[in-house]
């Protein structure tokens, strides 16, 4: 149950005359119940502690209290229960309105307690059991305290780090606060990326917090899950916290009101207050590292190494995606970047940095002066310039691209095709850049099938490097290529021909006609039925294209140097048929390479092997639990870490990453 509002509250002394020790009537009795209750002074600061200003700053204000003092009762015995004045006052007590009675009597500590609408406590007791009293009448929240019973006590006590568990008037913890309602659960943060900054208000201060603040973090769907806050001693009540910073802590009921379940704690505290520069790694391999202070808070850092599957889409809400993402990284700086194209044509991306965090831009939006809205599928182009180049082709077929320095700054754009006088488009542009020469190469189909060149040099205007198959009469193309540069400077673009060949064009940077290999032909591989895709290790001076054959089996074609193409069918047994396009890379950490593919039943597949030995096979989805996807994946590696990633649009329209 929520305290929102006010609440009519019966306090009812009671003396008890043969009390040990005696009870002593104080003078004032109903005056000292009624102060304590609205407006006590600290004799030493003059601050106010009484009951309504706790329950006031601990709720922001959203609960308060209305109360009455009844006429004092007699009862001769020395221990008199909760709700010992139930037979003789309960019925009318409800009757006139009021939400709960408490018993105050004379006596030592120790007497708080609680029997559903009665409490009990004594006048010596502080502002923290009166006000634990009332919370567990009016609410039904339990204790948390860890008790002997518990079978990880003593272990896990939250202490002062929230008033169920010490009744020693101080916050409550943002996991009773959200329970009772004084905080507002839209406020807690579902921590649903890998790695994520946050900016924490303090949990003592009025919730809800300031735009750009969250008043704690949730860390898991299911119990047990972590949650992050920050304490500051930020006023007269959380003075008593041992001591300011982040904490966290794990909550292992799914008890809304915090019951134990399981014999165990219902908040276990792992966490002493972490100040800046200090971090926490659990059990579960969660790290929570604080980063900085803030102005009533703390930043911090959560990396959550488990989350194998994250919704880049949920993760700013972004809009949903109408094809297939695109995939880059910046190795040098540890960039990661997906691109994709929104059902209104508009481009973004999700990017994370080297620290992990990420963010998102509406890079069409971002375009000074607009540019025109996107068809089909970008291709994003690593310049190694610290500036990203994104190609796509517009609705009328230009080929265009979007362009933005990762220091920060605008987004540019340019009219590739159009500028150069080229052909407009059939099919999605793709595109490299050769360090060596500082040039772009973006490579396109026509409708006609024929595959045209566009490039530019440092930043000189783009220019139109001719029609690359229509020039040498060679079979023309169905869907589209794969290019890149090898180390001796040769462009090279791989493409499906219409008659189900696995062809090359190469070339040596200027004006040189390209020449023609037929790579599946030599190789004797089978033809295909789905668009090749290819990269070039440069360690072995190799060249690696994989495609899909018709019979659902994935084959790859690979030459060192200037050594005839040989190829293989890579499908291990227990795999089953691919369908649509595929993505693969080398991973020279772990000495491994990837092929990635889509079944017909929307399940993503990997294909991996140590070069020279049998591949194997892992289903994605059942392996880590992900959404179906809705198409083709995009994938990379990150060297140093050796972690794997794929990118992919679900059958939701979200745009999903895997890694491991």
């Amino acid at each position: 149950m929520t305290w929102i509002g006010r609440k009519k509250l019966a306090l009812i002394p009671v003396y008890r005359p043969n009390a040990h020790p005696p009870d002593q009537i104080p003078t004032n009795w109903n005056d000292d119940i009624l102060r304590r209750m609205l407006f006590d002074p600290d004799p030493q600061t003059g601050v106010d502690r009484s009951l309504r200003a706790y329950i006031n700053a601990a709720s922001s204000g959203r609960a308060d209290l209305d109360p009455v003092i009844m006429p004092m009762q007699i009862v001769d015995r020395q221990d008199v229960l909760p709700d010992a004045l139930e037979g003789q006052l309960g019925a009318q007590l409800r009757s006139q309105g009021f939400d709960a009675a408490a018993i105050v009597m004379l006596g030592g500590l120790g007497a708080g307690s609680t029997r559903g609408f009665w409490c009990r406590f004594v006048m010596l007791e502080g502002v923290g059991v009166w006000a634990m009293e009332f919370m567990h009448s009016l609410t039904g929240f339990a204790d948390l305290y860890t008790l002997p019973g518990y079978s990880d006590f003593p272990r896990g006590d939250m202490g002062a780090f929230d008033e169920m568990a010490c009744s020693c008037g101080t916050h409550p913890s943002a996991y009773t606060k959200a329970a009772i309602g004084w905080i507002d659960g839209s406020t807690i943060a579902r921590h649903i990326g890998r790695t994520v900054n946050y900016d924490l208000h303090s949990v003592g201060l009025v919730q809800p917090p300031p735009s750009g603040r969250w008043a704690a973090v949730r860390i898991g769907s299911q119990v047990p899950y972590l949650m992050v806050e920050a304490r500051q001693k930020i006023d007269e009540f959380d003075l008593n916290i041992p001591s300011q910073g982040v904490i966290v802590y794990r909550v292992q009921t799914s008890d809304p009101l915090g019951h134990s379940q399981g014999n165990l704690v219902p908040v276990f505290l792992l966490t002493g207050a972490l100040g800046p520069g200090t971090s926490f790694t659990a059990d579960s391999g969660v790290n929570v590292q604080v980063t900085s202070a803030l102005s009533g808070g703390f930043s911090v850092r959560i990396e959550d190494p488990n989350q194998h599957v994250v919704d880049r889409s949920a993760e700013y809400g972004t809009p949903p995606a109408a094809g297939p993402p695109t995939v880059c990284v910046i190795p040098g700086l540890g960039v990661h970047d997906i691109a994709y194209r929104d059902t209104s044509g508009h481009l973004h991306e999700l990017w994370r940095d080297a620290q992990g965090v990420t963010g998102t831009t509406d890079l069409t939006a971002n375009v000074v002066g607009g540019a025109p809205t996107a068809v089909g599928t970008p291709f994003f182009v690593d310049t190694t310039r610290n500036t990203l180049l994104l190609l796509y082709r517009d609705g009328h077929g230009v080929v265009r691209s979007l362009y933005w320095p990762l220091s920060g700054g605008g987004v540019g754009h340019d009219n590739l095709s159009g500028t150069a006088s080229a052909p407009n488009a059939a099919g999605d542009p793709v595109g490299y850049y050769v360090p060596a020469a500082d040039t772009n190469h973006v490579i396109y189909r026509t409708g006609d099938g024929n595959l045209h060149e566009l490039y530019w040099i440092g930043v000189a205007p783009v220019g139109y490097g001719g029609n690359l198959t229509g020039g040498i009469s060679a079979p023309r193309a169905a869907g589209d290529p794969t290019a890149f540069a090898n180390a001796a400077g040769s462009n090279i673009v791989v493409y499906r021909s219409v008659n189900g060949d696995i062809l090359s064009l190469y070339w040596l940077e200027g004006p040189n006609r390209p020449g023609l290999d037929n790579l599946s032909g030599v190789a004797g591989t089978p033809k295909a039925a789905g668009d090749p895709f290819g990269y070039y290790t440069a360690y072995n001076d190799t060249h690696q294209i994989v495609y899909r054959a018709g019979n659902g089996h994935i084959y790859e074609l690979y030459w060192a140097g200037i050594d005839a193409v040989a190829g293989w069918d890579i499908m291990p047994p227990n795999a089953p048929p691919a369908t649509g396009n595929l993505a693969a890379y080398y991973s020279a950490g772990t000495n491994t390479k990837h092929v990635f593919y889509r079944s017909a039943d929307g399940h993503l597949h990997e294909i991996w092997w140590v070069p020279g030995t049998a591949p194997g096979h892992a289903d994605l989805n059942e392996a880590y639990g992900a959404p179906l996807a809705a198409d083709r994946p995009a994938a990379f590696t990150v060297e140093g870490p050796n972690t794997q990633h794929v990118a992919y649009r679900g059958t939701d329209n979200h745009i999903y990453e895997l890694i491991w």
